[in-house]
């Protein structure tokens, strides 16, 4: 079989991380001030897990002897994971309680070029 070469490269990078722990709190007020309780033991709930593929599709091009271009795509959260990676609040009387307030980026794609010179 002819094999067909056209100079791309691909290349990915695929992670997958369980949610970060985390434990229902309280504050009370004590003669030196607000403190925070825990009212769980550490680690009882987590985030949600998270699935992350980035790819990069690359391209070099001689442009001289000692020259070289390359075109890059990436593209990073192939899948658009949406997992949470923050709360608002992890207070048991707040109104936000487990509510996420920080979230993977969503998916996106980036273009690029690098020039090479050797001497």
């Amino acid at each position: 079989l002819p094999v067909l070469r056209t100079g791309l490269v691909l290349a990915g990078n695929f992670q997958y991380l369980t949610g970060l722990p985390w434990a229902a709190t309280a504050q009370v007020s004590l003669p030196q001030g607000l403190t925070r309780i825990l009212l769980e033991t550490p680690g009882t709930r987590r985030l949600s897990s998270q699935t992350l593929m980035d790819v990069r599709l690359s391209r070099a091009i001689e442009l001289a002897p000692k020259a070289r271009l390359e075109l890059l795509l990436d593209v990073f959260n192939v899948f658009n994971s949406t997992a949470e990676e923050r709360l608002a609040d992890d207070n048991l009387v707040s109104q936000n309680f487990g509510r996420a307030s920080v979230f993977v980026d969503p998916r996106r794609a980036m273009l690029g070029v690098r020039f090479s010179f050797s001497q």
